[in-house]
């Protein structure tokens, strides 16, 4: 009750401040009244007693005044006047409130942008229901799996330590998921796809389809807005195909009308019927990368249909393709589930494929409340070190407004004094200095959270430039990036607003109120300086790193790739989405080349199956007749790896890739079970080493070791990769499958852009209903390969620009003050003979000390970021003395330029005026 009664009291002087001032003098003045009433019992008078009893008890001003003060209100109103005080203060400095507020800016917002990022990539759970119970399903194998043809997802075939992977058969998790008890759910999902699809007689559109369980939206708590989810019934082959559409795509594809249900369109060129509308903000199960369509696992049938082993594509036993994640049941343990769905893979995996028991993969089970996870591990290290940039960035930022408020705090200090001098409190002023930091915080904050929604799209943009549209990051402002901001406030508050308001609590009477204009005011500006010098070792670690990732990616842009790169384009079309059969795709694609091939400007057009350094390829192992392989064990070494790609005739041509032995893909070799293939100079090295490879045979199988015959070799090109060491590659002629993209390699002397427009004209005037799903040049394919480095170095160039901008600001701003207060004794010196140079240096001396102590300071930051960077740079060393010359060099000259002004007026000063107040 006394803690209600409290509260109620408080909010009574808050809003009914004059009642409770009268109610308070009323009761005080009733006390007065009685306490004279006794001294007048005792013989005085009435004006003696009043005197006697306010001697006694002093002030009633005074007392009205403590017991204001008591009360947790009276902190409120104090603050509330404090917060007053500051704003008239501000306004008078609109110049220093600008620039302290434009730093601020700066820091807070490139924090927010690169923490929504983080985020959304990293940080942010699945947007479904209690996404810590999730669990995702994986299993490891020393060995690749007897029985299992292909593994669709993440996985790593090459590796000493075996196989890990997290999908499974379609029957095997249908079996799984019925015969389970520790999860509420096991949910089956496959990695999205690109699939045609037509919505009423519109052309097709490539969109991403993922086929789910029956049970997936159900399982994850994200139920349609519009419609139902699946059936049991409707997961098995032969039923109609039904589809869920996320949200994006009925609001942009269906224009959000409410007829959406039992709206039919045509995937792949078979019909579907939309049930439902997945709710908004739901992209799936793998950050980064949004679904348009949901449809249930039996339709990849349906959709894309294909033999594997006899068996309908997708319902195979040796084909793995569906992921499964669970949600654990109230009271189960992540134990019991492991050793109960462990020991259930087994047998089934046992009874399916007929396994011996030492065979079948153990079971891995991982937090599923960041989903599959979309980014690798150098993309993740690199928003790691963008937010350790934007750190340094902010330190640099909270100490230059610091400088900016020690200054103004040591302008002020008579203010100060002459505030304690009347009584004020020494808390009280640290306390009115560290509202103005707080002011300062929060209007920096505003303009950090603007600043920071405009850099986050411009990331935005920079990361997904030439990516498919269905894999981007939603960064947006939401509670969580809000919720940085205000953190990110409070700290700068309390980093640059402390010193300036201890300093003001600090000021001594005696040598304040004493001091005139121009005296030195005690001291020797050592925390200005030592915070410039920090400053400046803060921006030799930005301006090191900035350098490394800058020439390392020139590096990359400027690596020999072994064919030309210039004047080169790639159109794509996929047939098979548009209904295409094996029969009609061939008579396609030649009619597609020969019209690209006529129009002016081309000189040369070849289909292939991978382009090259797009960042995707096939892999397969090498067996040569006659030698043993450890491909027999079932995991490839990586001695025994090539790469494979697909081509047609005259594609090395058209790709300028020089033939150093035999021939090249002709016309002839375009069949079906060819043998004639080409190699590259890396491929004759590792497998036939000082051996004439031209009619030498191999395979990509032990037990048909004798398949391919060499009958060219190329030169060594780059496949899918910049950075990794090359391995060979073979290239076999090109058959296309209607299952896949077909692309198209075209040499040209016409600018991209109107390449382009002529290749969609060509593709729509051959088949309006097979759009250009993709244009690429071969150097915007690099780009998009390396947008992480292209983000890593444009955001620490930027950052390292800002942060010499800022020590160019601190190093002019002590100086410039030091010159101020230093005026009488620079006219002493000048007065006595002292030469411009003279004063020249006295100023330059300054500034190289606080130079020479940040370089100091920085060098052990400089190295420890090369070495952190040392995972992400390509041919350059952590050390690169190149790199660490240029930031010495820059800040040399930024210091010199940042102190030619200070030491221009510092020359100026008269000694006539400067001495006129000694």
């Amino acid at each position: 009750m006394s803690l209600l009664r409290n509260i109620s009291d408080g909010l009574r002087w808050l809003f009914r401040k004059e009642r409770v001032t009268q109610e308070l003098d009323e009761e005080l003045n009733g006390f007065l009244e009685m306490a004279a009433e006794e001294k007048m019992k005792q013989g005085m008078g009435r004006k003696d007693a009043l005197r006697a009893v306010r001697l006694e008890r002093g002030s009633l001003e005074v007392t009205k005044e403590i017991v204001h003060s008591a009360s947790w209100e009276s902190f409120l109103g104090t603050c509330w006047r404090d917060l007053r005080f500051a704003l008239r203060m501000l306004r008078k400095s609109p110049g220093l409130m600008f620039a302290v507020i434009l730093s601020l800016g700066i820091g807070v917002g490139a924090n927010t942008a690169i923490f929504s990022l983080v985020d959304a990539a990293i940080l942010k759970p699945l947007p479904v229901e209690d996404p810590d119970s999730l669990r995702v399903i994986e299993w490891s194998n020393p060995e690749f799996p007897e029985g299992v043809s292909n593994i669709n997802g993440d996985f790593n075939q090459i590796s000493g330590d075996g196989v890990q992977a997290s999908s499974v058969g379609a029957h095997l998790y249908r079996k799984l998921a019925h015969e389970q008890t520790v999860f509420a759910a096991l949910v089956g999902i496959a990695d999205p796809n690109p699939v045609g699809i037509a919505v009423d007689a519109l052309p097709a559109e490539q969109v991403s389809l993922q086929y789910v369980s029956d049970n997936f939206f159900q399982g994850l708590g994200v139920l349609p807005v519009i419609g139902r989810p699946f059936r049991a019934e409707e997961d098995r082959v032969g039923q109609e195909p039904l589809v869920v559409v996320s949200h994006r795509f009925w609001v942009s594809r269906l224009g959000g009308a409410g007829d959406a249900l039992d709206r039919s369109v045509r995937i792949n060129n078979v019909p579907a019927r939309i049930v439902g509308v997945a709710p908004p903000g739901f992209f799936g199960l793998r950050a980064g990368q949004w679904t348009d369509i949901y449809a249930p696992l039996a339709m990849r049938v349906a959709f894309q249909p294909g033999q594997s082993d006899g068996a309908p594509r997708g319902e195979d036993d040796s084909d793995w393709w569906v992921r499964e994640m669970g949600r654990l049941k109230p009271g189960v343990s992540e134990t019991a589930a492991k050793t109960q769905i462990a020991g259930l893979f087994r047998s089934l995996a046992a009874e399916a494929m007929n396994l011996e028991p030492k065979k079948i993969p153990e079971l891995i089970t991982l937090s599923g409340r960041r989903g599959f996870g979309a980014l690798n591990a150098r993309d993740a290290s690199a928003l790691w070190i963008l937010v350790l940039l934007v750190g340094v960035l902010l330190l640099i930022v909270c100490a230059n407004v610091a400088n900016l408020l020690l200054s103004r705090s040591v302008v002020r200090q008579r203010e100060s004094a002459v505030r304690l001098a009347l009584g004020a409190t020494r808390a009280r002023v640290f306390r009115q200095h560290l509202v103005e930091s707080g002011v300062l915080a929060l209007l920096g904050g505003g303009a950090g959270l603007a600043f920071g929604s405009v850099l986050a799209r411009s990331i935005h943009l920079v990361i997904e430039s030439g990516r498919d549209p269905s894999s981007m990051f939603d960064l947006h402002l939401d509670l969580r990036v809000l919720a940085c901001t205000g953190g990110l406030s409070i700290l700068t508050a309390l980093l640059f607003g402390l010193a300036p308001a201890v300093q003001a609590a600090r000021a001594d009477l005696n040598d304040a109120l004493k001091a005139q204009v121009g005296s030195v005011m005690g001291g020797r500006l050592r925390l200005p300086k030592l915070l410039v010098s920090l400053q400046i070792a803060l921006c030799l670690t930005a301006l090191v790193a900035a350098g490394l990732l800058g020439r390392s990616l020139e590096n990359l842009r400027w690596v020999d790739v072994g064919f030309d790169r210039e004047n080169l384009a790639y159109a794509s079309v996929n047939p098979g989405q548009a209904g295409y059969s094996t029969e009609r795709l061939g008579p396609y694609v030649e009619r597609v080349r020969q019209e690209l091939a006529r129009l002016p400007g081309v000189l040369r057009v070849s289909p292939v199956e991978v382009r090259l350094l797009s960042g995707n390829g096939n892999l397969s192992r090498v067996s040569v007749p006659g030698r043993p392989s450890s491909i027999e064990k079932g995991v490839v070494a990586p001695t025994e790896a090539a790469n494979v790609n697909s081509v047609g005739d005259g594609f090395f041509e058209t790709l300028r890739i020089p033939l150093t032995a035999g021939r090249t893909i002709e016309r002839r070799d375009i069949r079906p079970n060819a043998d004639a293939v080409v190699v590259d100079e890396l491929f004759t090295r590792r497998f036939f080493p000082n051996e004439n490879p031209l009619g030498r045979r191999f395979g990509f199988d032990p037990k048909d070791s004798n398949r391919y015959e060499i009958v060219g070799v190329v030169r060594d090109t780059l496949y899918n990769s910049l950075r990794r060491e090359p391995l060979p590659t073979v290239y076999e002629p090109y058959l296309p499958d209607v299952r896949d993209p077909i692309h198209f390699a075209i040499r040209t002397t016409m600018d991209s852009a109107r390449l382009a427009q002529a290749v969609r004209a060509v593709v729509a005037s051959v088949d309006p209903a097979v759009p250009l799903i993709e244009f690429h040049t071969q150097n915007g394919l690099i780009d998009r390969l390396l947008r992480t480095e292209r983000l890593l170095a444009l955001m620490s160039v930027a950052f390292g620009l800002v942060a010499l901008i800022l020590a160019a600001i601190g190093i002019a701003g002590v100086l410039a003050y030091a010159v101020a207060r230093r005026t009488n004794e620079i006219g002493v010196r000048m007065a006595l003979g002292a030469t411009a140079s003279d004063v020249i240096r006295m100023v330059l001396r300054d500034s190289l000390w606080m130079l020479g102590a940040g370089i100091l300071i920085g060098f052990p930051f400089a190295f420890a970021i090369g070495k952190l960077l040392r995972a992400i740079l390509f041919r350059l060393e952590p050390l690169d003395p190149w790199t660490a010359t240029a930031a010495l060099f820059a800040l040399l000259v930024v210091t010199l330029l940042a102190s030619w002004l200070p030491a221009r007026r510092a020359v100026c000063v008269d000694p006539i005026v400067a001495l006129r107040y000694e």
